[in-house]
Parts: structure tokens; sequence; C-alpha cells
């Protein structure tokens, strides 16, 4: 059985691992769409409109991609953390 936890909190950390740089570019994404969006001005005749509701869209978007992997990064933690837990009982 601790065989068992053990493999599991190694996966489980890989896949931890494995996040981390989808979460940075996830973050790195949501802070360019915002700086493109404060940059475009707003007129109510320019073209531009249309465009920075594009963006704000696409930031949308991205936020929601990185609330996305945060939460399924603290799920991989937790399983860990009680696994762990797990762990630590039996082998005491």
């Amino acid at each position: 059985m601790l065989t068992y936890y053990r493999d599991r909190i190694d996966t489980l950390t890989a896949r931890i691992m494995n996040l981390a740089p989808r979460l940075e570019r996830a973050h790195q994404t949501v802070r360019r769409l915002e700086t493109e969006l404060s940059a475009t001005p707003v007129l109510h005749d320019d073209p531009t409109g249309p465009t920075k509701a594009a963006r704000a869209a696409r930031l949308s978007a991205a936020r929601s991609m990185a609330e996305t992997l945060i939460e399924r990064d603290r799920q991989l933690r937790v399983a860990v953390a009680v696994l762990q837990v797990e762990l630590d009982s039996s082998a005491a």
C-alpha cells in the first residue's frame, strides 16, 4: 500500500511540475492582453472599437484559462497533501 501512495504522489508531483510552465504562460498572456487593452484608445467613431472588444474577449478567455490552471494546480497540491498524510499515517 505504501508503494501505491508513493507512486501516486510522484505522479501528481510530476503533473504539478508540468503544469507550472503552462500556468506561467497563461499569466504572461493575461498581462500582455491587459497592456494591449489599456493602450487602445476609446473613441466612439474609431474603428478600433471592434478591435478593443475582440481584445477584451481574448483577455476574458485568457483570464478564464489562467483561473482554470490555478484551480487545477490547487487540486493537485491538495491531492498530494492528502496522500502524504495517508502515507505518513500508514508508515507509523
